[in-house]
């Protein structure tokens, strides 16, 4: 029977019933290396142009030089961050990819399977370096082919995870043959939480608002207001994560004709009502 985005976000919460902890840990773990495998096109850009926003805001204060110095600390860290991720994020998503499969299966789904293929970061290295090489190439052309073959590669993760012995690059071009027919699937998936995507931006579009309004003249006001908007927002991503990343999960499970009964609650209740029949 043919799944909707619906139907894999049901799987998604059933199989976090009772594990949200869990999840919400790890999923926040893998977003600290870079692990994480949904990701929201045109993110870069975005906090790109929120940033050369923020200047301009930071510009009529006289604490201006103080602000530059948190700033290039902020950027230092960020950009030590960035080393690190490059360099372990590939197996770190192997890893959060067997998490999330352990998860749908109805399997012991634990942290330390996000650190459990950290034997294998060449290969999630040269994973990430052909993905977003091989996207980079096609956005070159138009940026609505670079987005299609993001999707195209969205299952070489947990191709990768669950077969070892391939090289990244045989794992791309599986997830090209598995998502052939299913690429507007995996866009409505994604596209259906848009709406929880809003709610959890909501407190920090506020907070921009109460900022832009110039009506803040305590510098200490402005970033508790900040703060509080960029605390409340990333609460929201914490457990918006997990639930996006298990429903991907599930995704794989259907297309690659892995599913396992776990995934299908409506069968086991169906099995249940025979077994009292008899």
């Amino acid at each position: 029977m043919r799944k909707f985005a619906s139907d894999f976000r049901a799987i998604a919460r059933d199989a976090l019933c009772g594990k949200w902890k869990t999840a919400v840990l790890t999923g926040f773990l893998a977003g600290l290396i870079g692990a994480c495998i949904v990701s929201v096109g045109g993110s870069t850009t975005s906090i790109r142009t929120s940033a050369q926003e923020l200047l301009q805001v930071l510009q009529s204060y006289e604490q201006m030089l103080l602000l530059q110095a948190i700033l290039l600390i902020v950027i230092g860290v960020l950009g030590i961050w960035s080393i690190v991720t490059i360099v372990i994020g590939g197996a770190g998503k192997l890893g959060y990819a067997i998490f999330n499969l352990k998860l749908v299966d109805k399997e012991h789904a634990a942290t330390s399977d996000l650190f459990s293929q950290f034997s294998r970061l060449g290969a999630g290295f040269c994973m990430n370096f052909f993905m977003g090489l091989f996207t980079s190439l096609w956005t070159l052309l138009l940026i609505i082919p670079g987005i299609v073959k993001s999707f195209s590669y969205a299952m070489t993760p947990y191709i990768l995870a669950e077969h070892p012995e391939m090289r990244s690059r045989d794992a791309i071009t599986e997830s090209r043959h598995l998502m052939d027919g299913n690429k507007g699937r995996l866009f409505c998936l994604h596209f259906s939480f848009i709406g929880w995507y809003l709610l959890c931006l909501a407190p920090l579009v506020i907070a921009f608002g109460v900022v832009y309004t110039g009506a803040i003249d305590s510098l200490a006001v402005f970033f508790c207001i900040l703060l509080g908007g960029i605390i409340a927002a990333f609460i929201g991503w914490l457990f918006l994560r997990p639930y996006q990343e298990a429903a991907n999960a599930a995704f794989y499970r259907d297309i690659s004709g892995t599913a396992q009964k776990a995934l299908e609650p409506a069968d086991l209740e169906e099995d249940m009502q025979q077994v009292t029949t008899e």
